[in-house]
């Protein structure tokens, strides 16, 4: 598979139609990894003729808002450039969700996805696999492979595998159910002249020749499978468990672990320098990112690159206590929620090592609480930026602290 978007694609089954490249980025590496007959358009007065002459299959807007795509979307029908078959998907700010959602209700749009802020990488690419198995016929998409899955437990995979194939044994059951009761309908109508039968002989002799035999085959299918799976769940419940601690306690502000604070900040005086000295050393704005979500870290890097600034990055509080005492920032963009040490106290630690009180720290968060919020700026926020959010807003919020 490509591992990045291609611009010169000759035929593209999936097209991506944006009108700011920065803010596909992560979405359009995703789609490129799981498609390569992939390509992205600018939004140029020309791209109905694109549309014309390349006939995607499966066609994302990307624009700026939702109104643009919309607009762009109906002009691109109303000139006759899209009258085929094909898949429409709305890639949209999660604060335009809801519009996004009544734009599919309506049938204006076949889906939408939430790209800004991005999360969900694989219901993204769900919905593009499901816009090509749809709009095209299997010879012309496989699909995905086993190998290209994500790996998961034996167990677990076991357990998918087993559910897929009870729900299709239960379709194709209905379809020979249904293909059975139209034969007999048939039979019924040619011999409706000369039969003699009253209507009740009728109707069972139809249940036992061609319902219960179904129905009963159905239940037996359906039974087996499901017990495989309440045995493979049960054997999984205790796992379960865990996770859903885990993952309760990733989502609540936890006191750290006061040994592993010690270690992240026990390095060597040698390479300790004081924090205003440096800045006054050097002109080159150095920041680091903090945060645990792969894409949206790698977004603020990219973004924040291209403005010239030298970028480091950590994934969790501890990991950006060991990078503050080795290096000397300007500006630390910090989450809230993230394992090992969460933002709160890894600022509070972070604003009482030596050298360290006037280092601006910038909050990351999509919370809303007012409470947890104002405990994080007692602890010296300079600002905070709220997710999702625009490049322009990282920016604006960068550039107060920075100048």
């Amino acid at each position: 598979m490509s591992s990045k978007p291609s611009l010169a694609c000759r035929h593209p089954k999936v097209i991506m139609i944006f009108d700011n490249e920065d803010d596909i980025l992560g979405a359009a590496s995703i789609i490129a990894e799981q498609v390569e007959d992939y390509r992205t358009l600018s939004a140029s007065v020309d791209i109905g003729e694109k549309i014309k002459e390349l006939k995607p299959s499966v066609i994302l807007f990307a624009l700026a808002t939702v109104e643009k795509s919309i607009e762009l979307y109906t002009k691109v029908i109303t000139d006759k450039n899209l009258d085929y078959p094909h898949q429409s998907i709305l890639l949209c700010k999660n604060r335009e969700s809801g519009v996004a959602f009544r734009c599919c209700i309506k049938g204006l749009f076949d889906n939408y996805f939430v790209y800004q802020p991005l999360y969900e990488k694989f219901r993204l690419k769900m919905i593009v696999h499901n816009g090509l198995l749809i709009s095209q016929t299997t010879e012309q998409y496989i699909g995905y492979q086993e190998e290209q899955l994500e790996n998961v437990d034996k167990d677990l995979a076991q357990l998918i595998d087993d559910g897929g194939a009870c729900k299709q044994s239960l379709l194709n059951s209905i379809d020979r159910c249904k293909k059975n009761l139209n034969e007999s309908n048939e039979a019924m109508i040619e011999n409706e002249v000369d039969t003699k039968q009253d209507s009740k002989q009728l109707i069972d002799r139809i249940n036992k020749q061609h319902i219960e035999p179904l129905l009963a085959e159905l239940e037996c299918n359906i039974k087996i499978t499901l017990d495989n799976m309440i045995n493979q769940l049960i054997a999984k419940q205790g796992g379960l468990t865990d996770l859903k601690e885990q993952t309760s306690l990733k989502n609540k502000v936890q006191v750290p672990e006061q040994a592993k604070i010690i270690e992240a900040l026990a390095v060597a005086p040698a390479q300790q320098t004081s924090h205003n000295d440096a800045i006054e050393q050097t002109e080159l704005k150095k920041i680091l990112v903090v945060e645990d979500n792969l894409l949206y870290r790698n977004m603020l890097v990219n973004i924040l690159e291209k403005e010239q600034f030298n970028v480091d990055a950590a994934d969790d509080g501890l990991h950006a206590l060991k990078k503050i005492k080795q290096n000397n920032y300007s500006l630390v963009l910090m989450d809230l929620f993230m394992p090992n040490l969460d933002g709160i106290n890894a600022t509070k630690q972070i604003k009482s090592a030596s050298g360290r009180k006037k280092l601006p720290i910038i909050a990351l968060t999509g919370n809303k609480n007012k409470e947890l919020i104002k405990t994080w700026a007692e602890q010296g926020l300079k600002g905070y930026i709220l997710k999702p959010s625009s490049k322009s807003e990282i920016l604006e919020a960068v550039h107060r602290i920075i100048n």
